[in-house]
């Protein structure tokens, strides 16, 4: 093989990269949009232009998902269904989970949602001040993803905790293991809910899984926990992420508040906006399948390449004025979700809990401005961009009882 030399030190794990990702994508993506780095893995392949990264996410047959699609491999998450599989399996185990994702199924999840985010709200808008971090983004992700798996909701914070403790932190952080810990008891919870199942059948996920099958086969064990564990991080990382950054970026912009507060049809615009100006996941890699060509380098058989979601959705090829948060984009085909095989089937949940969310915090304390000394930013990007603490001040509001 030969080894490429390196043009870019590439390290979203640096703590300084974190707190400021989108210059470094902007320089990226005008001095070299296939870059090479020998940050980790022994060298890979930086994707940052939407065109590249969309056009290698759409091409399963040459750019493989089925191996750690994290940056360094790290395997402390275990196997994850569908994601780390390539179609057409990617379809079929897609397929299982559909019923739990559906419009119809979001649909009737969505009055619970919301009485769990007004009863979130209730706990402290008569107070004054909150961080938001805790107590909303973490309780409604958390009950959300436990009532899809048919657990206790009232347990909501066991899971949360032990995966954001995990996902928040970088490679070799001695507190990132002693989380993954917490992660194996999420795994072997996973374990004892299909053993429970087989025996006593429920309405559940772990009892869907039990008596579907691929391929006219039952599903291995090791199968259904892997479709049940991504459940589980994609409940709850991608979408406690995603509702800071989003309660981030309107403190952010006065003027687009008062244009929610005006007209809440726009809320759902907003929350695509978000989604494009900071998605929650940063990017997951591929593995090509032979030699490959990406804008005319040489992508050897045995190299890893890192598709910059974030990155691609600030092109100013495909968004004008892409560092700019807009409500009035003609077209908004951002890549927060993916796209192709592999696209979150976890979308068009999340983006409920997001407007939910919103919707509510508008309703109860419209005026709150995060104490911007206090927020404790993120320590890592290399996966899931989100701070770890945001202070709020606001006008309390009066009892609604």
């Amino acid at each position: 093989m030969h080894t490429p030399t390196p043009d870019y030190a590439f390290d979203p794990h640096d703590p300084q990269f974190a707190r400021d990702p989108w210059s470094v994508y902007r320089e990226l993506r005008e001095r070299c949009p296939v870059a090479y780095s020998d940050t980790y893995d022994g060298g890979f392949w930086v994707l940052s232009k939407y065109a590249d990264v969309r056009t290698v996410a759409l091409d399963p047959a040459h750019f493989s998902s089925a191996a750690d699609l994290l940056l360094p491999a790290n395997h402390d998450a275990g196997w994850l269904l569908p994601i780390q599989s390539d179609p057409p399996a990617t379809v079929a185990y897609r397929r299982l989970l559909g019923h739990v994702f559906n419009a119809r199924a979001v649909g009737a999840i969505e009055p619970l949602v919301r009485t769990w985010t007004i009863a979130a709200v209730e706990t402290f808008a008569e107070r004054g001040h909150c961080d938001f971090v805790p107590e909303l983004a973490h309780p409604i992700p958390g009950k959300t993803t436990m009532q899809l798996m048919g657990w206790p909701v009232d347990e909501w914070a066991d899971v949360v905790v032990a995966i954001k403790e995990f996902t928040t932190r970088a490679p070799g952080d001695p507190d990132r293991a002693r989380a993954a810990g917490d992660v194996d008891r999420i795994r072997h919870r996973v374990v004892e809910n299909l053993a429970q199942r087989r025996s006593e059948p429920g309405d559940d996920l772990a009892s869907a899984l039990l008596a579907g099958s691929i391929d006219s086969r039952p599903l291995s064990d090791d199968e259904m926990v892997a479709l049940m564990m991504l459940v589980v991080f994609g409940g709850i990382d991608t979408t406690v992420a995603a509702i800071g950054n989003m309660l981030t970026t309107l403190d952010a912009h006065p003027e687009l508040r008062q244009r929610l507060l005006l007209d809440d049809r726009l809320i759902p615009v907003f929350v695509e906006e978000v989604l494009r100006y900071e998605p929650p996941i940063q990017g997951f890699a591929r593995f090509p399948t032979g030699p490959a060509e990406i804008a005319g380098h040489e992508i050897s058989e045995d190299s890893k390449v890192f598709l910059v979601w974030a990155s691609a959705n600030r092109d100013d090829e495909v968004f004008p004025d892409p560092d700019a948060v807009r409500l009035d984009r003609d077209s908004n085909p951002h890549l927060a979700f993916g796209v192709g095989a592999h696209k979150c089937l976890g979308a068009t949940l999340a983006r409920m809990e997001l407007r939910v969310v919103l919707e509510e915090v508008l309703r109860r304390i419209p005026d709150y401005t995060l104490v911007r000394d206090e927020i404790v930013p993120p320590r890592t990007a290399g996966t899931v961009f989100e701070r770890l603490a945001l202070p709020a001040v606001f006008t309390p509001a009066r009892s609604e009882a």
